[in-house]
């Protein structure tokens, strides 16, 4: 199911990557030069324009990344468990010690030099990643934030270092008598958190390659001597929360919350029947606004919108490109967008086009776009050619 997730994610990237060149070219004649076709400008032609953002409830669990910590309005919290140590002799041998080991990913949010302290609770329900929710864990209080922690680490470490957190013997002899008694289901595993860090650090997870995943890593003694336990049947996800933004005139893409943007032109400027020859759109990036502190993508995933009220995305998008001329601003073409102006001009439906930040399942940044109230120059733009039918 997790590679199914994965190759999912990876195919909207790729049928977003349709910039498909216009195969007319009259984007590239002179509009005085055009016979028989004509121009439609969103802000010469004074078009209504509507724009909007709006949650949108995604699963993490093909991630390659968990963010844990607590900085500039995010509070991120990850989940593992292991459904197995297999180990027959485990019952009667003594727990010398355990621990959770990660490996550090670069991304990070605030001071990585300062000191960073991350809780290990024991989760006491059954969860999955594919489920798990944000009002779940921040809203109504996840029954494990209630919880002692057992098993803390602090201390300072590299972008690529790995972490051990110890594990409290107890929970590690709960899990042991699950396993070998066939009770899988009951290793809830833990929620790792970093109250009042200050910053948010990153770590791989179970999607990563192997040798960065993380590890439950647990030594027994018994009388043939140290014995080296492994946990198996693993997953992880994790979860991010932060307080809506007031940005004025600002559409802002957010990854991992996530927040998407939604945009709407009246066509109807255009007579039905037209034939769309060519379509635009320019959005201007606001850099005051937008963060970088993961990747910080400068693209943005564009779609149509094929429904009015559960904003399901068109199985084909655009990844929008820059302009070196054009500094700022970002341009989607292709035949994607054709057709959606095309559906729209036909009366199919004009339920708009909506905007996704790029990495949007693993990166916690943000993309901030003027929006349609902002100056007349920065506001989005969409130019289209087109001719009549006869």
């Amino acid at each position: 199911m997790r590679i199914a997730i994965a190759f999912s994610l990876a195919l909207l990237l790729l049928t977003a990557c349709q910039n498909d060149p216009d195969p007319t070219g009259i984007s590239l004649v002179p509009d005085a030069d055009l016979i028989g076709a004509f121009k439609f400008d969103s802000r010469g032609d004074s078009a209504s324009v509507r724009d909007a953002v709006y949650p949108f409830d995604m699963t993490h669990a093909a991630s390659n990344i968990l963010s844990i910590g607590e900085a500039d309005g995010y509070d991120s919290r990850a989940f593992l468990r292991w459904l197995a140590l297999r180990d027959t002799i485990a019952n009667g041998g003594r727990i010398v010690s355990a621990f959770i080991r990660l490996r550090s990913a670069a991304y990070h949010i605030g001071d990585v030099t300062a000191s960073y302290r991350i809780e290990a609770r024991e989760i006491t329900s059954l969860w999955n990643s594919f489920a798990l929710s944000t009002d779940s864990v921040f809203t109504r209080n996840h029954p494990s934030t209630e919880v002692m922690p057992a098993g803390i680490f602090e201390g300072g470490f590299g972008e690529t270092d790995s972490i051990d957190i110890p594990l409290d013997s107890t929970l590690i002899r709960k899990w042991l008598v699950n396993s070998n008694s066939g009770n899988y289901a009951l290793n809830y595993g833990v929620l790792l958190q970093a109250p009042v860090s200050n910053v948010i650090r990153s770590f791989h997870a179970f999607d990563a390659n192997e040798i960065d995943r993380p590890q439950l890593i647990v030594i027994m003694e018994t009388a043939n001597g140290l014995d080296t336990l492994y946990g198996e049947s693993s997953d992880d996800t994790y979860l991010v929360n932060r307080a809506p933004q007031a940005t004025a005139d600002r559409l802002v893409l957010e990854g991992s919350v996530s927040m998407r943007g939604k945009l709407h032109f009246d066509m109807s400027a255009i007579p039905p029947a037209s034939i769309i020859n060519h379509a635009v759109l320019y959005l201007t990036k606001d850099p005051a606004l937008s963060t970088k502190y993961y990747r910080g993508a400068d693209t943005v995933l564009v779609y149509e919108s094929v429904d009015s009220t559960e904003n399901t995305l068109n199985s084909s998008g655009l990844m929008s490109r820059t302009d070196s001329e054009m500094p700022g601003v970002f341009i989607s073409e292709g035949a994607p967008l054709t057709r959606a102006v095309q559906n729209w001009v036909n009366n199919k439906g004009n339920y708009g086009l909506i905007l996704v930040s790029m990495n949007e399942n693993t990166d916690l940044d943000r993309m901030a776009l003027y929006g349609v109230n902002a100056e007349a120059d920065k506001r989005p733009r969409l130019v289209v050619h087109y001719t009549s039918q006869p």
